[in-house]
């Protein structure tokens, strides 16, 4: 069967499904039942029925007080036992070696984890601000870094608006006007290409790694001083870091 071919009667099966992918879309503090039907465009009263057969079956939990939705504990189980992060790591760690030497500057894949991405891995090739980026397992908020900018940019306006919402931008080290400038650039353009903030005295690049359904969630990133990610640089650069994120993508099976 091709994957762009759904089992027949699986309709219900796949708007369950892309109700849970708009969970991560959202504030952590969860979701209200006009963004969780916005987000895939169903009707609502489409998304309150699957919601309450989610709800019956552990995967969604509603907040008795603020009547917005979660992930639920069944969905939190099976996230543990489906053992991706390792597999992200086992696969893509070879090609960011590869990537980082053949470019010769630091390589970062991040994933998404609510309003924030976390670096899983790294590599560097003798890149002289090794000290200065984050280490593997360190977060910052969507918006902030190469990576996080290029997830943004796949969201709608609606998604990014409501993530931009949370108190946490109030203290963020770029500005919300700021990144909804990266997000338009990143949209033209189809990388992120930032310089200076949050790391002075850097730029860096990045590119969502492609998925067949759904928003991307991992993302792939080149960061460097501006001596040597020049903009005559960035042209060759800029095509290996794309296929390597086609490459990473079809190796975890997400094209």
């Amino acid at each position: 069967m091709e994957r762009d071919e759904a089992p027949q009667g699986a309709q219900l099966i796949s708007r369950a499904a892309e109700v849970l992918r708009a969970f991560p879309r959202g504030a952590p503090e969860g979701r209200r039942l006009r963004d969780l039907a916005t987000s895939p465009g169903l009707a609502e009263p489409t998304v309150r029925r699957i919601l309450l057969s989610l709800i019956y079956e552990q995967f969604v939990v509603q907040d008795a007080e603020t009547k917005r939705y979660k992930l639920g504990p069944l969905a939190f189980e099976l996230g543990l036992a489906s053992g991706f992060h390792a597999k992200v790591l086992h696969v893509c760690s070879p090609h960011l070696r590869t990537l980082a030497a053949d470019t010769g500057m630091m390589v970062m894949l991040a994933l998404r984890t609510g309003l924030e991405t976390v670096c899983l891995d790294r590599a560097d090739a003798g890149n002289p601000i090794h000290s200065k980026l984050a280490d593997v397992g360190e977060r910052l908020l969507l918006g902030v870094g190469t990576g996080g900018v290029a997830l943004m940019a796949a969201m709608k306006d609606a998604d990014v608006e409501e993530i931009l919402s949370a108190p946490a931008y109030d203290h963020s080290p770029v500005s919300r006007d700021d990144i909804r400038t990266r997000l338009t650039l990143t949209r033209a353009t189809g990388y992120a290409d930032i310089a200076d903030k949050p790391i002075e005295g850097t730029r860096g690049i990045g590119v969502a790694v492609p998925t067949a359904r759904g928003l991307p969630t991992l993302s792939l990133s080149l960061v460097a001083v501006h001596s040597q990610l020049t903009d005559a640089q960035l042209g060759q650069v800029l095509p290996i870091l794309r296929m390597t994120a086609d490459l990473i993508g079809a190796a975890l099976d997400l094209r």
